[in-house]
């Protein structure tokens, strides 16, 4: 996993997570069904430990993604996206083919956040907690009953747009993007040394002849980001579109090749003409 950038301060927050939904697999071959299927796991998933993952389309782009808990009974809690949760459910069961696996959306559970400083609370009431896989500086995710922590899921955001960590649901939908436009592949969400997976000759292909010309960027203005689906520009070029914003800070998707060329002519990059700092250390894309 390649760190895109990292802060030092943040506000502090626990808070459950209300587009999120939780999906349980138990059985004998809760996790060998799922092995063959998604981007990353969840056969060497410990306790303790969460995984981020996916499942693609054929074609290589994103159905969702989801984070892996290990229940600590041999089976999965799986984060999931709500908007999502019963076409994974649907999905899921038609792998699972003849394997001795059973599929349930928990109804009864929320996924929740904290940052380092709220995490012994969260320890306290979560049914399965680890550090969120995507970003050493994320904090803590965790499966917890439903009705638990209720600070505000805006703090949360910022902290993850600050971070460079796109979402799906608020920067990304459905079958629109790449694991590589939305950076699963520094985040820890893709293997490409496990055995197959749904989209993985595309993936595949892609991460070795290099063909990325998307990815997902962290930006800074002076005063308040312009809103979300603003066109961002280097110089008179166009390079892509705001997908979340939060204060002065804000994520977007980008060629990066476009973005380079015109950087290295001194081009400067703006969104609504106002002047935008890159935070992300495009070295690391």
């Amino acid at each position: 996993m390649t760190t895109l950038h990292s802060m030092t301060e943040t506000a502090a927050f626990l808070t459950a997570l209300p587009d999120r939904a939780v999906i349980a697999i138990t059985g004998p071959d809760a996790r060998s069904f799922l092995q063959r299927v998604i981007t990353r796991g969840p056969e060497d998933l410990t306790p303790g430990q969460a995984q981020f993952s996916a499942l693609l389309t054929p074609q290589g782009k994103v159905l969702a993604d989801f984070v892996l808990f290990d229940d600590d009974d041999g089976g999965l809690f799986i984060d999931v996206p709500s908007s999502e949760a019963a076409g994974l459910l649907k999905r899921f069961t038609l792998y699972r083919l003849r394997a001795d696996a059973q599929i349930t959306l928990r109804e009864d559970l929320d996924v929740a956040a904290a940052n380092t400083s709220n995490g012994e609370e969260l320890q306290t009431v979560g049914l399965a907690v680890a550090a969120d896989p995507r970003h050493p500086e994320l904090g803590l995710r965790a499966i917890v009953p439903k009705g638990g922590p209720c600070d505000e899921v805006k703090d949360y955001h910022h902290h993850r747009i600050a971070l460079g960590v796109p979402e799906f649901g608020a920067d990304y939908g459905s079958a629109q993007v790449f694991s590589t436009d939305v950076n699963h592949d520094l985040l820890g969400g893709v293997d490409y040394k496990k055995g197959c997976f749904v989209g993985q000759e595309v993936a595949s292909r892609m991460h070795r002849k290099g063909g990325v010309r998307k990815r997902t960027i962290a930006l800074s203005f002076d005063t308040a980001a312009p809103s979300a689906g603003t066109a961002v520009s280097a110089g008179d070029v166009e390079i892509g579109t705001l997908t979340s914003v939060s204060g002065s800070t804000a994520l977007a998707l980008a060629r990066i090749d476009r973005l380079s060329r015109a950087l290295d002519t001194g081009a400067s990059v703006t969104a609504q003409d106002a002047p935008a700092k890159i935070l992300t250390d495009l070295n690391t894309l």
